[in-house]
């Protein structure tokens, strides 16, 4: 009885355990909280951190080359048929059946053209090639979580005010249907205030979805589990992303622009590496010196009992020069291939730089549009909530149609929809412009 009593204690605790490992998280996010978790779990930024580090490796890499190479080698023969000399009509065979040998080698080249060096300055160019590209992975990674949660914000005002909207029209619907039932509607505005009711209740299925997809797509950018709950701790409204920026003129913009676009310095690093490539090319032209050292151990024997003391030492440096003098004409096509590289580089920089010029003016006019229409769409949602009021005032008072209080709750519902959307563009557009420029990490640095 005692030994089942364990048993059970034991499953007890052990279904408690793995409930509580599967158990929903609810998880509380701030704006600055969506900023690290994106830094530090995103999956896309976590391949380019091992791209990165990958890089970092063949940098030391690099360095090897400098260095001696030093190998042991073992080798037993068995020779099957010995050669056998003629001379002077007397036969003479050279060589023992058996031989086993131990020799060390060290070797390390003297001067190879200048690759190794060249090579070195590459995989570093390449390194910080890549860091400049982490950097704005990084900046990317952070703009799509913002967008994302932005997004959740947005999606619940407009879920707030759809159900305000279908609570509206209901209203609408069971007061007029009291004045039908009283004779003081008629039926044609019954049924019109019956369609206004009927046609929200699709849109607040609409934007309770899109609430929902709205919080996967953060938990996908932040690599949270999909069956966690998130807690958003902001609401909508305006921020101000840009500080002391917002003042700047397009070609403040601009100029921060070149100096700090992640993009336009990586191509850099990526020239600097192809330029180096050429010198690469360059040096195949000239010879290759080597020194090496050799400590062998051989044995020669007619059997194979071989001892240690079977062994006879043999030591040896040698200097070696090599100088190919024809291989088809690949070093000059190499080289070639080389100079185009380079000038592909070139062409890519100049393409990019010019794409960047044209990002951060497209950022720019979007961001004074934004301004513009939210400071319209806030006057427009002010003057819809007016007309709603005094709508519902004449048609209680009998000197107005039903007609009228069903286009002021549209048009009130539309405004403040605009409202809000007119409010997420403006931030969007801030980080978006901050982007474009490559000092998005303004915000959390």
């Amino acid at each position: 009885m005692r030994y089942f009593s364990l048993c059970l204690i034991f499953l007890l605790s052990f279904d408690f355990a793995l409930g509580q490992t599967n158990a929903k998280r609810v998880i509380e996010l701030s704006l600055n909280q969506v900023i690290g978790i994106s830094k530090s779990e995103n999956l896309t930024l976590k391949s380019k951190q091992l791209e990165y580090n990958t890089q970092n490796l063949e940098v030391w890499k690099s360095y090897s080359y400098f260095l001696p190479t030093f190998s042991y080698q073992a080798i037993a023969t068995n020779n099957v048929e010995l050669p056998v000399f003629v001379f002077m009509g007397m036969k003479f065979t050279v060589g023992t059946k058996y031989a086993f040998q131990h020799a060390l080698d060290l070797t390390l080249p003297l001067y190879t053209g200048g690759s190794r060096w060249f090579n070195s300055k590459i995989q570093t160019s390449l390194k910080k090639s890549l860091a400049e590209e982490l950097k704005g992975k990084e900046q990317e990674v952070v703009l799509q979580a913002l967008q994302a949660y932005c997004g959740i914000m947005l999606s619940n005002s407009l879920y707030q005010t759809t159900s305000e909207a279908v609570n509206v029209a209901k209203a609408n619907f069971e007061q007029v249907e009291k004045f039908y039932n009283a004779g003081t509607a008629t039926e044609f505005d019954l049924q019109r205030a019956k369609a206004q009711y009927l046609s929200t209740l699709p849109q607040l299925e609409k934007a309770k979805a899109e609430k929902t997809l709205s919080i996967q797509r953060l938990k996908f950018l932040l690599n949270l589990e999909m069956s966690d709950s998130i807690v958003i701790k902001d609401t909508l409204e305006t921020k101000d992303f840009l500080s002391e920026l917002k003042f700047s003129e397009l070609n403040e913009y601009k100029s921060l622009s070149k100096e700090n676009r992640f993009d336009i310095k990586s191509l850099q690093h990526k020239l600097e590496a192809t330029e180096q490539g050429e010198m690469i090319a360059l040096g195949k032209f000239t010879p290759t010196v080597a020194v090496s050292a050799n400590v062998a151990h051989q044995a020669q024997l007619e059997n194979s009992n071989v001892r240690w003391d079977s062994y006879i030492r043999s030591k040896s440096i040698s200097l070696s020069l090599i100088m190919p003098l024809f291989e088809g004409g690949r070093k000059i096509i190499e080289y070639q291939q080389a100079k185009i590289q380079t000038e592909q580089m070139k062409i890519a920089l100049t393409q990019v730089d010019r794409a960047r010029l044209l990002d951060v003016e497209e950022n720019f006019y979007k961001y004074n549009e934004a301004i513009k229409n939210l400071e319209s769409l806030k006057e427009a949602m002010f003057q819809s909530n007016e007309s709603l009021r005094l709508s519902n005032l004449l048609y209680n008072e009998g000197m107005s149609t039903q007609l009228d209080v069903l286009n002021a709750q549209l048009l009130k519902t539309s405004s403040t929809t605009q409202y809000f959307q007119g409010i997420f563009d403006y931030n969007l557009s801030q980080l978006s412009l901050l982007y474009s420029v490559g000092i998005l990490n303004r915000i959390w640095e």
